[in-house]
């Protein structure tokens, strides 16, 4: 019985195909026939590259789907920060000022200089993740998925913030938070309007009160410092220490310096952790047929992620420096003068490489004796 599997709906649609006939795994002549007939055949699946990317076609074929996940990406991120400072120009007013017991507030006393050391680790993870991005060979995917895990993870939190109002852990909660007002539709639009210019940021004296949980400043560390350690090239994967250790002196100064509760930062890191490891984890399965039948499909975010990853080949990325004002080298011109040596020196910056392409080769076997399922 012969079986025709058509892909054509299930890989991205810029995917190059090369079918080769691989029977060398498959024994002596004898074994074969005992087996039935098997034979195995090598799909070599190459992505776009970074120039096509950049240029918006591939082939003819527009890339305005591209241009369509940029604009959902960014007005994700933005209605998910918009809805975050909402509900704290609106929950202020009622947020308690008696601060909670907490296991670290016990042993240390507020310590307020810590509080711009932990702005500064945040600053520092955001400084590395953009470096990453510079000298990346697919910086857009990679931002691409920062963003949409930061999105899904503030509006996470917008839900936390708006189901239960923690009162802020300071020791002096009644001199470093806003006085409380009667709420009317002119202050809570001047507190948006505030925090949308000032992009979530406020004064260390006089600031909106009841931004707890979860802790805000450990997601963009936590992410920031997973997306560095896991597309750092091989070649400076040292370098996830720096992001790694200024993670973890953050995660602690917004505990000492009682800017978040102890419960806060922990579910942060949870959180963050959790939706950037589902998201790789369902980007990484091999087959684009395999993802819709794990478990993670189920999971609603998962569906916009297949959309989102249509056009990427399914597995892990290759993790190579290449310069944004450099263009690739050209393939089948690898082996070129001056001009090909010059065009790929940045890419050889971190690794050396052949081609600017990624590549994936998978394996499809089809047997008689272990036919494919209907």
């Amino acid at each position: 019985m012969v079986k025709t599997v058509e892909f054509r709906e299930i890989v991205p649609k810029n995917f190059e195909y090369s079918p080769e006939t691989d029977d060398s795994y498959c024994g002596d002549e004898e074994q074969r026939r005992s087996m039935g007939s098997v034979s195995k055949t090598v799909i070599s699946a190459r992505g776009a590259s970074p120039d096509d990317e950049q240029n918006g076609t591939k082939n003819g074929i527009s890339n305005g789907s591209e241009w369509a996940k940029c604009i959902f990406l960014f007005f994700f991120l933005f209605i998910a920060g918009m809805s975050n400072w909402a509900v704290l120009a609106y929950t202020h007013d009622y947020v308690p000022r008696e601060s909670l017991p907490d296991i670290v507030f016990s042993l240390v006393s507020e310590q307020r200089w810590a509080s711009s050391l932990g702005d500064f680790c945040v600053a520092l993870c955001i400084v590395m993740l953009g470096a990453l991005l510079v000298i990346h060979q697919h910086r857009g995917t990679i931002l691409k998925r920062v963003v949409f895990c930061a999105g899904t993870l503030y509006a996470m939190r917008s839900v936390t913030l708006a189901a239960t109002q923690l009162p802020s852990g300071y020791t002096d909660n009644q001199g470093r938070c806003r006085d409380q007002v009667e709420s009317e539709a002119g202050v809570f639009f001047g507190r948006l309007f505030e925090q949308t210019i000032r992009i979530g940021f406020q004064s260390k004296d006089q600031m909106l009160c009841g931004d707890l949980l979860f802790s805000g400043h450990t997601l963009v560390m936590v992410t920031c410092s997973l997306a560095v350690a896991y597309y750092l090239p091989k070649s400076i994967k040292p370098l996830q220490w720096v992001s790694h250790v200024a993670c973890l002196i953050g995660m602690i100064c917004m505990t000492i310096s009682r800017t978040h509760y102890t419960i806060d930062v922990v579910i942060a890191y949870w959180l963050s952790n959790m939706v950037f490891r589902m998201y790789h984890a369902y980007c990484e399965v091999d087959m684009c047929m395999e993802r819709r039948k794990s478990i993670l499909y189920s999971w609603w975010p998962c569906r916009i992620v297949d959309w989102l990853e249509q056009d990427i080949v399914p597995g892990r990325l290759e993790n190579r420096c290449q310069l944004p004002w450099r263009r690739s080298t050209p393939r089948g011109q690898e082996r070129g003068g001056a001009s090909a040596e010059s065009s790929d020196s940045s890419v050889t910056m971190c690794d050396n490489i052949t081609t600017s392409h990624h590549q994936k080769h998978v394996s499809i076997s089809s047997s008689s004796t272990y036919p494919l399922p209907c």
